[in-house]
């Protein structure tokens, strides 16, 4: 969808030794990444880490203290230049009382001088056709989002950010919602958005930039972010109540003896088995085949994967216990 205007092989985001005290108490520094057209970049981190103060930094609508940033070259603070490369999405945004879909969205193209010819193509891209007539503010909470992204992409613009692009919606929505996102990266939208779901990392994220106390963690990668499984599990049930002690014994063997599983804690009616190595949704028939090889009868069997939140609070450890951050 994007129509370009930099030179080939130059970032639609680069951030370069950024820094921004928001008080006396907090502070933002020392992040460096950048954003390649048709790239995601996920935002990540623990409460309070610095997401929305990076965004809003990255948007324009903070000045930092020191470091640069630059959208397809230019300086977000120089609104009239850099406008016209960026999309901002923010967490949440009133719509107006009273207003139509067509109405709301073709106001969205003067505003942005965007081409009103492109608005067929918008309601299209985000499968809101049916919809034209209806007020924006009775729209789902999926519709309502799907409406801020093509209004932000009107313009064409080079970068799309967006902070927590699918917070609050079913899952459902949410996927609509991914589905769009992944055709704007597919047509060279350049995407950053802050994250604390780790579906939207799946769908999204060629890299991640991990915040933590205002700092950059040097040592997240994508990979250890969305494939790290040490905390993935296996919930197992007994078939009958009577069944439950003998399941907890034969899981702490199995979890003594070589293979997948690792540390075992009981839960009400069976035991859940922490997962040693990466993720491993193949452990779930392993585990249950030796159940029942061993004579043992389940009533169910589930594979968890640790939320995004966790793993965060893993790699949070991992680099405090190491005494560095950066």
């Amino acid at each position: 969808m994007a129509e370009s205007r930099t030179d080939a092989g130059v970032p639609v985001l680069a951030v370069s030794g950024l820094e921004c005290r928001v008080s006396s108490a907090f502070a933002l520094r020392g992040v460096d990444f950048s954003v390649a057209a048709g790239e995601g970049v996920a935002v990540i981190g623990t409460n309070g880490a610095g997401k929305t103060t990076l965004i809003r930094l990255l948007a324009g609508l903070l000045q930092p203290t020191a470091g640069q940033v630059r959208i397809c070259g230019t300086p977000p603070r120089s609104w009239g230049r850099a406008s016209r490369h960026l999309g901002y999405v923010q967490q949440a945004k009133e719509l107006p009382d009273g207003v139509t879909v067509e109405t709301y969205l073709r106001h969205q193209l003067r505003l942005r001088r965007a081409d009103p010819g492109r608005y067929r193509e918008l309601v299209g891209l985000a499968g809101l056709g049916q919809y034209v007539d209806q007020y924006v503010r009775r729209l789902s909470g999926g519709s309502q989002r799907k409406l801020h992204i093509i209004s932000a992409v009107a313009h064409r613009p080079d970068l799309l950010i967006l902070d927590e692009p699918t917070t609050g919606l079913d899952p459902t929505a949410q996927e609509t919602v991914l589905d769009l996102l992944r055709g704007l990266k597919a047509e060279g939208t350049g995407v950053l958005f802050a994250s604390h779901h780790r579906e939207e990392l799946v769908a999204l994220a060629d890299s991640v930039v991990m915040l933590h106390q205002g700092q950059q963690v040097k040592e997240a990668s994508l990979a250890e972010v969305i494939l790290s499984g040490g905390r993935s599990s296996l919930t197992l049930h007994a078939f009958a109540d009577s069944d439950v002690e003998q399941l907890r014994v034969w899981a702490a063997k199995s979890a003594a003896a070589d293979g997948p599983a690792g540390a075992v804690r009981p839960v009400d009616g069976g035991v859940t088995v922490e997962l040693s190595g990466g993720a491993r949704p193949d452990a779930l028939g392993e585990l249950v085949a030796r159940a029942h090889a061993d004579g043992l009868a389940l009533r169910s069997a589930s594979y968890g994967s640790p939320t995004l939140a966790e793993v965060v609070r893993s790699i949070v450890e991992q680099v405090e216990g190491n005494g560095t951050q950066t």
